[in-house]
């Protein structure tokens, strides 16, 4: 069966409602006390006046008179009325079922009325004008449940019985259709199909089931991202190690049959491209083992001022060759943080690289390191063309390019801010970027600061 879990929510809920009117009908039904059945009451404040009326007509018609009587009086499959003298005699010549003299008398013994499984008895004593005395009685069936109850009872439980209905049907529909389109999402996500979601557009639920609907999403998002992250590496890998493996396929050629002087230029060559691969792959080892954990974390003092002008005196040698300048101010106050020095000292120097390489001829590029809010920041601005926005959040994702072809163009792999993003995450820091007025990129770098003392303690506790 289809939706299961909406049956399984409906019918129980459907079945304590339901039997929870049934109880209050039966409230209803003993409400007047187990022998006193609310629907013979009108019956037995009318006992004494048909008694004395049914009296009447048997001292002035007799039986004939009395039976026509009674016969007028009872109702179909509900109620029998007879007259009996003081010793048990019916009178009007009425069927008398053979238990009905003793449950009577019963009833004169117990004030006025008996009961059983099947009917309520009533009798009473009535005299006539001469001073005898007479047992008026009557046998009434119990009804059937429709007209057990008062009307007013019964509709208002159909009412709430129906009420109840929908309410249970919506209620079930209500919990099953995220849980519906979850398993649909996931289906569609085992197919192949990434761009699944499970949300229900424009729903402001907040519960339970809509927080587990949000959380796959995001997970499906995450495991999108992951599976994008991982094609796009595979694809740069495979790409940005073709080119030097295919110059050295042809260095290595000419190689064999050039002259002794062009062949050590070419092993040089060679060198220099094995090099380029060693680098490369240095790089994709980094990253991964930044992004999955297996670096093993260092807490040592670091001093920020001395690795940012590091790098900066590492950087200026290609700042030249582009008349590109580099602007630091030598007397900003130092900060210290724990951390792994050259982990660090690499993610800055890229970071310095790429403003560089993207400031473009005669260049500016400015580095800044100050405090805010207990964190130790560093800011690197340039003033290139800058990124569309669209692709600000992706720009650490690893071999992501904003214009692939320029980045061929420059032999860079990809990888050099997402190793930034690695190694700040791996010092529980945060990086972002944005662009800047008129043009510009400004990537800011926050990392925990703290005191020497501080960090040497915690570096003797781990």
């Amino acid at each position: 069966m289809k939706s299961r879990i909406f049956w399984k929510l409906f019918l129980p809920f459907w079945i304590l409602q339901t039997c929870i009117m049934l109880m209050l009908a039966y409230q209803v039904h003993v409400s007047f006390g187990p022998d006193r059945p609310w629907w013979v009451q009108p019956q037995r404040h009318a006992m004494p006046v048909l008694g004395r009326y049914a009296t009447w007509r048997y001292s002035t018609r007799g039986r004939d008179g009395l039976r026509e009587l009674l016969h007028d009086i009872a109702l179909d499959n509900r109620a029998e009325y007879w007259l009996f003298d003081d010793k048990l005699n019916e009178l009007g010549g009425m069927p008398l079922p053979a238990y009905a003299r003793e449950a009577i008398q019963k009833a004169l013994a117990n004030g006025g009325m008996s009961r059983s499984h099947y009917a309520t008895f009533l009798a009473e004593k009535v005299p006539d004008s001469k001073g005898q005395s007479f047992i008026f009685a009557g046998e009434f069936f119990v009804p059937p449940l429709i007209r057990l109850l008062p009307g007013g009872v019964l509709a208002a439980i159909l009412i709430s019985s129906l009420l109840t209905t929908l309410l249970c049907a919506v209620l079930a529909q209500y919990l099953t259709r995220p849980i519906v389109r979850l398993r649909d999402a996931a289906h569609e996500i085992a197919r192949g199909n990434l761009d699944a979601r499970a949300g229900l557009s424009g729903s402001r639920r907040r519960d339970e089931i809509a927080d587990l609907v949000r959380d796959f999403d995001t997970m499906a998002n995450e495991i999108r991202d992951l599976v994008e992250s991982n094609k796009r590496m595979l694809t740069g890998v495979s790409h940005d190690l073709r080119s030097p493996i295919a110059r050295i396929r042809v260095a290595l050629s000419l190689a064999s049959t050039a002259p002794e002087i062009e062949r050590e230029e070419l092993l040089n060559r060679i060198e220099i491209e094995l090099l380029r691969l060693n680098g490369m792959i240095e790089q994709v080892l980094t990253v991964a083992r930044l992004e999955s954990g297996q670096m093993r974390r260092l807490s040592e003092p670091v001093s920020l001022k001395r690795v940012i002008e590091e790098a900066i005196e590492d950087a200026r040698f290609e700042a030249s060759q582009s008349h590109a300048e580099i602007i630091w101010d030598e007397h900003c106050a130092d900060l210290t943080v724990a951390g792994d020095e050259n982990v660090l000292r690499s993610a800055f120097e890229n970071v310095l690289r790429n403003a560089i390489f993207y400031s473009g001829d005669a260049g500016r590029v400015e580095v800044a390191l100050f405090s805010r809010d207990g964190m130790a920041a560093i800011a690197v601005r340039d003033n290139g063309p800058g990124v569309p926005e669209a692709a600000l959040p992706k720009l650490f994702d690893p071999f992501y390019r904003v214009d692939d072809a320029r980045g061929s163009s420059t032999g860079g792999s990809g990888l050099g801010l997402s190793l930034v993003s690695g190694a700040v995450k791996f010092h529980k820091g945060t990086v972002r970027a944005r662009n800047l007025e008129p043009h510009g990129l400004e990537v800011v770098i926050e990392l925990a600061a703290a005191a020497v003392e501080q960090l040497v303690s915690a570096g003797k506790n781990l």
